[in-house]
């Protein structure tokens, strides 16, 4: 069972949305600086989908609890 690299990608920028709007709502009540929110909130989404698409393609090379595998 395997996955495109394009899916990785779109599940990827869905989750990241949901973190964004988190992290963009945390920082705007923590300092009450709408600039400062969306410039942070965007840092982190830019730097996670890169860190998470680098992540989620080592794990498609694991096999640890796949099915069909005998030898795990």
């Amino acid at each position: 069972m395997g996955s495109t690299i394009q899916r990785s990608f779109v599940k990827r920028i869905t989750w990241e949305f949901i973190s964004f709007v988190i992290t963009f709502i945390f920082v705007y009540l923590v300092y009450g600086n709408f600039d400062m929110s969306l410039k942070v909130s965007l840092s982190l989404s830019l730097v996670k989908i890169f860190i998470f698409f680098i992540h989620e393609r080592a794990w498609k090379k694991i096999m640890l609890g796949k099915t069909g595998n005998k030898n795990l």
